[in-house]
């Protein structure tokens, strides 16, 4: 973090002093991060002289509308009960996002984790069923949060044809790559979006966004696409990670454990039920936006076969889900 090595670096701890009262002790560049360092201008672990570990993130100043209601709803959960979540700390001045010269900076305790043996986690049915445990405690526990924030809603279906009509203009070759995708969500689902059930939902949640202990969630991070969405949002998008992980991942034991532990609570609707592999399928676009955004050709040709995959077999993988 620039802050830390220019010529201000006293100046900065001092304002860090000011704001969180932390007694700065050094940088802890040998701590790897999980979760997206795209989503900050920078990131860093820092350690008080008590030992204590933090992680600061700063971020531009336009961001700061969304990263405040991220902090507020973070906050309200873990008030609420949900643990797995860490709350921001308010700084003694300026709320959630205390600003220092052109940034925005958040700090939050950091947990260390165990590593998540990719694709070995797939086998392990206690993760599935944490998963399944920890969505129905955030539904219990996001209760009532609309009442005190303004969430965004997000409209997949508005993002798919968005995105499909850029790649028209821009990028003919996908376009006719991705055409047929859309043409099998007009068959039934797109129809049917609109009147599928809402809750607060993380709005990107897989393995690599929690801080494991083995296979115990510790923590879920990156909550920046947090808010108002169908309410099986965050378990379709669970599951299509594991399958684009490896297309087995469909149908071995953290998947098949997390779906039959999940129906057995109140989080997806009967509507979303009926929806569900489509749904999984539909949020591919936004990992499709995702690689062509990087220009990554080797995941945009997995993305092409993997939901290739979910058309050929969606009825078979909504019988293995219990879904029909």
């Amino acid at each position: 973090m620039q802050e830390f090595s220019d010529p201000s670096k006293e100046e900065f701890l001092q304002w860090l002093f000011d704001q969180w009262k932390i007694e700065f002790q050094g940088v802890r560049a040998d701590i790897e991060i999980p979760g997206s360092p795209e989503r900050t201008v920078s990131r860093v672990v820092i350690q008080d002289r008590f030992g204590r570990l933090f992680l600061l993130e700063k971020f531009p100043a336009e961001k700061f509308s969304i990263r405040d209601q991220v902090a507020k709803a973070v906050d309200f959960l873990n008030h609420q009960g949900l643990f797995e979540v860490l709350p921001y700390r308010k700084s003694d001045q300026e709320g959630f996002l205390p600003f220092f010269r052109e940034g925005r900076f958040q700090l939050s305790s950091f947990l260390e984790g165990t590593v998540l043996k990719r694709p070995d986690y797939l086998d392990s049915p206690d993760m599935g069923k944490n998963f399944a445990v920890f969505l129905a405690r955030m539904q219990r526990a996001s209760q009532g949060i609309e009442k005190v924030l303004s969430l965004p809603q997000f409209s997949l279906k508005a993002y798919i044809y968005k995105l499909v009509s850029e790649m028209k203009i821009h990028d003919r070759p996908v376009y006719e790559k991705f055409l047929p995708f859309l043409k099998f969500l007009e068959s039934g689902f797109m129809q049917a979006h609109d009147h599928l059930p809402l809750s607060f939902c993380h709005g990107d949640l897989h393995p690599l966004n929690v801080i494991w202990h083995q296979d115990t969630i510790k923590a879920v991070i990156d909550w920046e696409f947090a808010g108002i969405k169908p309410d099986l949002y965050d378990a379709a998008n669970l599951v299509g990670c594991a399958g684009i992980e490896n297309p087995s991942g469909l149908g071995r034991p953290m998947v098949m454990t997390f779906m039959e532990e999940i129906q057995k609570t109140s989080v997806i609707s009967e509507t979303g039920r009926r929806f569900f592999p489509e749904y999984a399928l539909a949020l591919r676009f936004a990992w499709l936006s995702e690689w062509l955004r990087k220009k990554d050709q080797i995941m945009l040709d997995m993305e092409e076969t993997y939901m290739g995959i979910l058309v050929d077999h969606m009825e078979e993988i909504r019988k293995l889900w219990q879904m029909d």
